[in-house]
């Protein structure tokens, strides 16, 4: 909250909409923060395997890849190429 004044307005308005305060304690702050911490390493591990890899380069030509997937294609009945 901003102000106190805010937060006393906040706290008389929550029953007429069936809210409630709920306390958060700093271990739960600090469990969130290390889950935080935890997702960008994994995130970064991630990047840094794809990197060593040739990064998206390595994965080819995206243009040669779809003539080659359009070249499965069917003609739908009725129609000619």
């Amino acid at each position: 909250m901003e102000t106190a004044e805010d937060e006393a307005r906040l706290i008389e308005l929550l029953p007429s909409v069936h809210g409630r305060v709920v306390a958060k304690d700093e271990q739960q702050k600090s469990l969130a923060d290390e889950d935080q911490e935890a997702k960008k390493q994994r995130a970064l591990a991630a990047l840094q395997r794809l990197a060593a890899r040739g990064g998206a380069s390595s994965f080819g030509d995206a243009s040669e890849w779809q003539r080659e997937i359009r070249s499965w294609d069917r003609v739908l009945d009725g129609r000619e190429e």
